[in-house]
């Protein structure tokens, strides 16, 4: 991807009604995203173009779930029930590990990962970006 290819979707998704695209090219990908009218709007530009990468391994085994929306992360289903997922847990492929409340919907985050989490990297009610790191997973089942 070029500098006037992102250009060109920056424009684009800045006058259109789109929140959010992701473009993926050769092994890189870019997601652009529209906070114009988004609550706790902290950025003085109403579009982020922020490239994004497959997380490095930091080890032989270790893993991370990412967050797959822009938004606050919540933990649990709601406040009377405990978190979906904590450290020590074995999590499956496809398993809901948390929500993230974007634009006043709470979306799912779905596991693309099977392991055992070794950390939670995040806490209830954090703002999280799309693409940071949730959870830490060892990639050795028990």
């Amino acid at each position: 991807m070029d500098i006037e290819q992102i250009a060109r979707v920056v424009k684009l998704v800045e006058s259109s009604q789109l929140h959010e695209v992701t473009i993926a090219d050769n092994g890189q990908s870019i997601t652009v995203v529209n906070n114009l009218g988004a609550q706790n709007n902290v950025s003085a530009n109403p579009i982020e173009a922020t490239p994004t990468h497959e997380p490095e391994q930091t080890g032989s085994d270790v893993l991370q779930v990412g967050a797959t929306y822009v938004g606050q992360v919540y933990l649990s289903e709601d406040d009377a029930t405990d978190d979906l997922v904590k450290e020590g847990d074995h999590i499956q492929k496809g398993q809901t590990i948390c929500f993230i409340d974007e634009l006043t919907r709470l979306q799912p985050v779905i596991s693309n990962k099977e392991g055992v989490v070794t950390a939670v990297l995040v806490e209830n009610g954090q703002n999280v970006e799309y693409g940071q790191p949730i959870l830490d997973l060892s990639g050795v089942p028990i």
